[in-house]
């Protein structure tokens, strides 16, 4: 699993954070420019890679209910 960290412009929705989860197993995670430099998103990606070898995906019944609990 990798994960890249991308400083990006006029994020959708008005979002400050998007993530995107390929099919691959590679998760992109774009972060408006203000809340963070090249060098911390750099850092960030490092870091995150390094710990998602150690994870697993969740099931969707988990993943849903989490997600409910979030928007509620």
């Amino acid at each position: 699993m990798c994960v890249r960290v991308v400083r990006a412009k006029g994020m959708p929705f008005s979002v400050d954070v998007w993530v995107e989860d390929r099919d691959d197993g590679h998760f992109t995670i774009y972060v408006d420019r203000a809340l963070i430099s090249d060098r911390g998103a750099k850092a960030l990606t490092s870091l995150l890679t390094a710990s998602a070898q150690r994870r697993k995906r969740l099931d969707a019944t988990l993943v849903h209910l989490a997600l409910r609990a979030v928007n509620n």
